[in-house]
C-alpha cells in the first residue's frame, strides 16, 4: 500500500478510537476497625457489610474496571492471619472478578504489617486475581500499567522505599512511551494533605512534586489516593497554572474520621478544595468519550442507596 494511502486509512481509525467509551469506579479502605471489630459489620480483617453493599452498587454502575486503592484488609502479624484476611476480601470481591471487571488493586500501609508482606500480597493476588505484571522487576504485581481503550491505569505501591514513594524512574519511563490520552494513577497516601492524616506525600514534598509534575506533564486531570476514611477533591496549582486534581477516597467501610480544613498552599502549589464528604460509604464513577471526561462522586445516603454528591467534567 503506498504512503500516502496508508497514513489515509490510519487516520480514518482515529476518530473510532478516540470515541471508545470507557466507564470506571473508584473506591478503597474497606479494612475492618483493628482490634476492635464493629458488630454486625467487620470479619477477619474486612467491613464486609460495607464491602458488599458497596460492591453491588458499583456492579450495576456496569464499570469495565475497578480501581481499589489499599488498605483492603486491617494487616496481620503472621503471613497466615494477613492471608486468610485476603480470602475474606476475596470472597466478597469474587462478583468483579467473575464479571469479567477488570479489577485493579493497589496496597496500603495495612497490608505492610506482616513479615514478607511482598509475598502474603502476591499470593493472593494471583490466578484469577492477579493485577497486570507490566511494573518493574521488583514491583512485579505491586506498580504497573494497564491500558484499556483509550485510558490508561497506573497503579503506584509506595512501600518499596524507606520513605513513602513511588518509582519514578519507572514511572517517567512509562509516561514518555506512547500511551492512550487519559492517564489515571492511583496510590494508597495522598500527595497533599485531605483532612486527616499527615504521613503522606506531603512529607517527601521534593519526591511528591516530581510525582505530580510528571502526571500533569502526561495530561492527567487527576489522581485518586485513600488512607484518609473520607472523600476529599482537592484542585491543586502550580505558579504557571498547570493544574491536576486530588481526589481521596477512602470510603469504602474502614472507621470514619472527621476531617479538618485544609491549608491554602503546599510548597508552590495553590489548594482549593472543590468537595468534601465525610462519614459515608462511597465511590467514583469516571466515564470517558473520546477527548471528554466525567467525574462523579457517589455517597450512601441510606442502607444500600447511593446518590450524586460531588461531580465535575474535563476536556483534554
Amino acid at each position: 500500500m503506498p504512503l500516502l494511502a496508508a497514513l489515509a486509512c490510519a487516520s480514518c481509525l482515529l476518530p473510532a478510537l478516540a470515541d471508545e467509551h470507557v466507564r470506571f469506579v473508584v473506591t478503597g479502605d474497606d479494612r475492618w476497625n483493628t482490634g476492635h471489630p464493629r458488630e454486625g459489620m467487620d470479619d477477619n480483617g474486612v467491613n464486609v457489610t460495607g464491602l458488599t453493599r458497596l460492591l453491588e452498587a458499583m456492579m450495576k454502575e456496569k464499570p469495565e474496571a475497578m480501581l481499589l486503592n489499599g488498605d483492603l484488609v486491617g494487616g496481620g502479624k503472621t503471613e497466615e492471619e494477613e492471608a486468610s484476611q485476603f480470602q475474606t476480601f476475596l470472597k466478597v470481591m469474587k462478583p468483579a472478578y467473575d464479571a469479567g471487571i477488570h479489577v485493579l488493586t493497589v496496597r496500603g500501609n495495612h497490608e505492610m504489617h506482616c513479615p514478607n508482606a511482598d509475598d502474603v500480597w502476591r499470593n493472593a493476588m494471583s490466578g484469577p486475581y492477579a493485577n497486570p505484571d507490566s511494573g518493574p522487576d521488583t514491583e512485579k504485581g505491586l506498580t504497573y500499567a494497564y491500558t484499556l481503550k483509550n485510558c490508561m491505569f497506573i497503579a503506584l505501591d509506595e512501600f518499596k522505599t524507606k520513605t513513602v514513594g513511588i518509582n519514578q524512574a519507572w514511572l517517567d519511563g512509562v509516561l514518555a512511551a506512547p500511551h492512550p490520552p487519559h492517564v489515571f494513577a492511583f496510590a494508597h497516601k495522598m500527595a497533599f494533605f485531605s483532612g486527616n492524616h499527615t504521613d503522606g506525600m506531603n512529607t517527601v514534598p521534593e519526591a511528591r512534586d516530581a510525582f505530580m509534575k510528571s502526571l500533569i506533564g502526561a495530561g492527567a486531570k487527576m489522581v485518586f489516593f485513600g488512607h484518609d476514611h473520607l472523600y476529599d477533591d482537592a484542585i491543586a496549582k502550580l505558579p504557571d497554572g498547570k493544574e491536576i486534581r486530588q481526589i481521596v477516597c477512602g470510603t469504602a467501610g474502614a472507621p470514619f474520621v472527621n476531617g479538618k480544613p485544609l491549608t491554602d498552599s503546599d510548597g508552590d502549589w495553590k489548594i482549593t478544595r472543590a468537595g468534601h464528604v465525610e462519614h459515608k460509604l462511597g465511590y467514583c464513577v469516571v466515564d470517558v468519550d473520546g477527548n471528554h471526561g466525567k467525574f462523579v462522586f457517589k455517597a450512601e445516603s441510606n442502607p444500600g442507596v447511593f446518590e450524586v454528591a460531588d461531580s465535575f467534567e474535563y476536556s483534554l
